[in-house]
């Protein structure tokens, strides 16, 4: 059980929410998927994947062979500060040369809802451990459920699986005791409200 929850928590890391939810948006049946180029779609998926995934991955790596943290998977609130940090200046950045696209509102949004949730999670990390994992796959249910009434377009499939994704993700963090049964749900909750006041209101 425990290699499985591992395994879950792996594939579903926080960190890949954002490039999974670009491309689900990029392939939903909507005037997105029509009006942006091939090209400029590549772009802002390799943009994002690498300065909210790739670099915030190296800057953990390298905090883990300075023994700054003693794991990938940081324990403990303390050890989250540093890389929680420097995550959100990627975030921001990424905020900036999106900025500079000509890509439609909803996903400048929905980038600025991910980022939005990551300075939660850094500013109620210093009192009290909140589930990452957790706040990447609600932020992303959130987000799918507002683009589906926004967009007026059908996506219950990934909803569907996004929502088993978060029970499965949920129980393997516990499965772990990584958190929390009240860590993991307030997590949870934390990502569908940051996607929902972003993007709906």
């Amino acid at each position: 059980m425990k290699i499985a929850a591992k395994v879950i928590s792996y594939l579903f890391h926080p960190l890949l929410m954002p490039i999974i939810g670009l491309c689900i948006i990029f392939n939903t049946d909507s005037y997105i998927n029509y009006a942006v180029p091939t090209e400029l779609k590549q772009a802002v998926l390799i943009l994002v994947g690498t300065s909210t995934f790739i670099l915030p991955l190296l800057i953990s790596v390298l905090l883990l062979n300075r023994k700054m943290i003693n794991s990938l998977e940081m324990e403990t609130q303390k050890e989250r500060i540093v890389p929680y940090s420097f995550t959100i200046a990627f975030y921001i950045f990424t905020l900036y040369m999106l900025k500079q696209a000509p890509i439609p509102p909803i996903i400048f949004n929905f980038i600025i809802g991910a980022t939005l949730s990551i300075i939660v999670a850094f500013v109620v990390n210093i009192k009290w451990k909140i589930s990452a994992h957790m706040i990447g796959i609600g932020g992303l249910v959130g987000a799918l459920l507002c683009i589906s009434i926004l967009l007026e377009i059908y996506i219950t499939p990934y909803l569907v699986f996004s929502l088993i994704v978060a029970g499965l993700v949920g129980s393997a963090r516990l499965i772990l005791k990584a958190h929390t049964p009240s860590q993991v749900y307030v997590g949870f909750a934390v990502g569908v409200i940051c996607q929902l006041v972003v993007l709906y209101f």
